[in-house]
């Protein structure tokens, strides 16, 4: 039992560790716990990751669902061009930064694989699942999904609020889960914010029906704008009211819109389409083994409608890494 102490000690508070919770977004947004001894180094030698698409490394290939990615043209660039359940064309966000703090050799494994070994659940684990959320409704991540399943394509929320009140519901939502993993042993936490939403290909698609005319939502990211704003500023409230808490506010904002208005800067060509298809409305089933690809993908920020491709999600690590981890590991 003694490998699977790492996996035990997320839910029952254990006075030798300390916890990071890492959350990331593209178009959803991800969590993760990463257990920390004291007196030992690296900082974080476990990996435990919470969150939807954007950082599942193939749990929902073990889920009764329809949103998969363990089909190709998923996973094409990845090692051996394996299709391991990511929602991209190679590895993921998670994946890198596990890397590049050495927790993790390559990859971090799903939860749910059954080939899974002690050691493996020792150093780190995803438990994420695509299609995950904070509002109930949104689990068909947490953040972009709550608001395109729900407000925006699915009113079902905007009959009950409207965005302002949206943005208090979800960020209560937040508040929740943060103490409940605070009182679980949780004490570094990153909880990064929205991506301009209006500008993920399947949503300029729903709205133009010429796809000629498309461009960002510019009402869209002004929301997701001032739900980043308002998490800001929520976050070091929490953490003035959790001794010994350490909660810092990811902004993936703009880096992603730095990347859609200077394209030339990252090596993108396109950044309105996916390389899967015509770019359009593949994602998940509708992305097949039969679905013309791009040849390039790393000229494309997007893989498919929704997600990014597997650069797009390297410089993202990459900015995390200069701009979040610093303020977790120096308190």
């Amino acid at each position: 039992m003694a490998e699977l102490s790492a996996l035990i000690f997320l839910i029952i508070p254990v006075v030798v560790l300390q916890y990071m919770i890492w959350s990331t977004i593209i178009s959803n947004t991800a969590w993760a716990c990463t257990a920390t001894k004291l007196t030992t180094s690296p900082k974080f030698p476990a990996f435990l990751i919470f969150g939807d698409s954007t950082v599942d490394d193939g749990n929902n290939n073990y889920i009764r669902t329809f949103i998969k990615g363990n089909h190709y043209p998923y996973g094409r660039d990845f090692p051996d061009h394996i299709p391991t359940g990511r929602f991209s064309n190679g590895k993921l966000v998670s994946d890198f930064i596990a890397s590049a703090l050495r927790i993790k050799e390559n990859i971090v494994p799903a939860f749910l694989d059954p080939n899974l070994s002690d050691e493996e659940l020792r150093t780190g684990v995803s438990f994420a699942s695509a299609g995950a959320g904070y509002d109930d409704l949104t689990t068909v991540a947490s953040g972009a999904n709550d608001f395109i399943f729900n407000f925006y394509d699915l009113p079902t929320r905007r009959l009950q609020f409207n965005i302002s009140g949206y943005h208090e519901f979800l960020q209560n939502r937040i508040q929740i889960f943060i103490e409940d993993l605070y009182n679980l042993g949780c004490r570094k936490l990153c909880i990064t914010g929205l991506p301009p939403i209006g500008c993920l290909p399947i949503q300029m698609t729903a709205k133009f029906e010429n796809p000629r005319d498309r461009k960002c939502l510019e009402d869209e990211n002004l929301d997701a704008e001032n739900y980043n704003q308002k998490l800001a500023k929520l976050l070091p409230q929490v953490q003035a009211y959790l001794p010994g808490s350490k909660i810092v506010y990811a902004d993936v904002y703009e880096p992603l819109i730095h990347m859609i208005n200077h394209p030339e800067k990252y090596g993108f060509v396109e950044t309105k389409r996916g390389c899967c298809g015509t770019g359009l409305i593949e994602v998940g089933p509708l992305c097949t083994p039969i679905t013309p690809i791009c040849k390039k993908a790393s000229e494309y920020l997007f893989w498919d409608s929704i997600h990014p491709s597997e650069i797009a999600y390297q410089y993202l690590s990459n900015y995390m890494m200069k701009t979040v981890l610093p303020k977790l590991l120096y308190i």
